[in-house]
């Protein structure tokens, strides 16, 4: 009982100065007086995070053992186990670079049965290579048991392994637990033959919106490979895509295979835009009379193809009609291809045909109007035809004519001058009122 709360003093010592002492090493005593059978969890030292412990293991008492544990702060060191042999042992434990001396009394026990106090592998199993994705085999697996009382004894049974099926390529540790007590041994596993399980799209392609008509461009694409031993990356190099060329508009699923598996993603096709016509120039004429022929030229058409894509033309086309028959606006269609569009032209009736003018010549005699020509005698030479005077205008019109444009004249160059001399010299009102009545007298004579 007097241990017990030794231990615990100790214990409690431990927690108060693991805060304060947690940068540096802390050695605790010795246990001190054990017996044969009892036991041993006693805690030697706190070490630093980076600390080491070891002694020489053939002076350890037989069924005794040094043990550590990391926490946060740095590492533990115990001394367990269950002694199985009386004496005094004076145990050198080396602690990162440092040395203590672990001072033990171990006193025969009472008589009693003889406890486990280690197991061991005495043989291994007869087979340690394995597949990955196998199960262990314990076929040959034999455990040394030691007794406390120094006895030992061999048992191929009545222990558990772990783990049984061997999932991880490489070194593998198998466990064996023996009442409690562990000892290890470790088995080669291999990679198991790929079996590809499935893949998906991990990284979509550079380029996913595409016009119609457009081959697919799957750079940057990678699909992630699901496989019994892990999954891989795979790049576009090794992969299979359909369709390669993307003809319908919308949202369009894209097809990848590799190997025997498939995936997909979408791409968008966006809509063509429809083609169209129109007049970029009217034609050079857009006036006609009634029966003339459409003259095209000038005219210049602009075509718009799918998305941004303009074209000019100005030959190649038709129009119709050709012939403008009727008067008024009249729309002329132009086609080119499937396509069509209009302009409209003007289209007058022809100029009216000048009747003849009157004229004073006087009326032929009765007489005349019968033979104006002698009629040729057969055999006698043509007489030539008259020669009719052409009529003059009349004198004393032009006179008149002359007459007025003078009077004219006249008077806006004696209404300039009168606003001249009105406004240099006030008085000259009396001599322009004087000039206008003798300007009427001239005319009235």
């Amino acid at each position: 009982m007097k241990k017990h709360w030794i231990s615990a003093a100790l214990a409690v010592l431990l927690i108060l100065l693991i805060p304060v002492m947690a940068s540096a090493d802390v050695i605790f005593p010795a246990p001190g007086v054990i017996t044969v059978g009892e036991n041993v969890d006693h805690l030697l030292a706190v070490l630093d995070p980076e600390g080491t412990v070891w002694t020489n293991p053939d002076l350890m008492p037989p069924g005794l053992r040094l043990e550590t544990e990391e926490f946060d702060g740095g590492i533990n060191v115990y001394l367990r186990g269950v002694p199985t042999a009386p004496g005094a042992y004076d145990l050198v434990i080396n602690y990162s670079g440092s040395s203590s001396i672990c001072s033990l009394n171990i006193l025969p026990g009472e008589t009693s049965a003889p406890v486990l106090s280690g197991v061991s592998v005495a043989t291994p199993p007869l087979l340690t290579h394995y597949t990955a994705g196998d199960t262990l085999d314990p076929t040959g697996l034999s455990v040394l048991l030691e007794m406390s009382d120094g006895s030992s004894e061999t048992v191929t049974e009545g222990f558990s392994l772990y783990p049984t099926r061997l999932e991880k390529a490489g070194t593998q540790r198998i466990e064996v637990n023996y009442l409690g007590q562990l000892c290890y041994f470790e088995v080669e596993v291999e990679p198991a033959p790929e079996v590809i399980e499935g893949i998906g799209v991990a990284v979509l392609p550079n380029k996913i919106v595409y016009e119609p008509g457009e081959r697919l461009e799957p750079d940057g694409l990678i699909v992630r490979v699901y496989t019994n031993n892990g999954t891989r990356d795979v790049g576009a190099e090794e992969l299979d895509c359909s369709p390669m060329v993307l003809e319908t508009p919308g949202a369009q699923q894209i097809t990848v295979r590799y190997g025997e598996k498939t995936c997909a993603f979408t791409v968008q096709v966006l809509e063509e835009e429809a083609a169209g016509m129109a007049v970029f120039r009217l034609p050079d004429k857009l006036e006609y009379t009634v029966g003339e022929t459409l003259d095209p030229r000038g005219l210049v058409l602009i075509l718009t193809g799918s998305r941004s894509s303009v074209d000019y033309l100005d030959s190649g086309y038709t129009c119709e009609p050709i012939v403008l028959d009727h008067t008024g606006t009249q729309e002329i269609t132009v086609r080119y291809e499937d396509l069509q569009c209009l302009f409209r032209v003007t289209v007058k009736e022809p100029p009216a045909t000048p009747l003849p003018s009157p004229t004073a010549r006087p009326l032929p005699s009765p007489e005349a109007t019968t033979a104006p020509y002698p009629l040729p005698t057969p055999g006698a030479e043509p007489v030539p035809a008259p020669v009719q005077p052409v009529e003059r205008m009349p004198r004393q019109e032009s006179g008149k004519l002359l007459a007025a444009v003078i009077v004219a004249a006249a008077v806006l160059a004696l209404g300039i001058l009168a606003v001249y001399v009105y406004v240099m010299n006030r008085n000259g009102q009396e001599y322009f009122a004087e000039s206008i009545r003798d300007l009427f007298r001239r005319k009235k004579d």
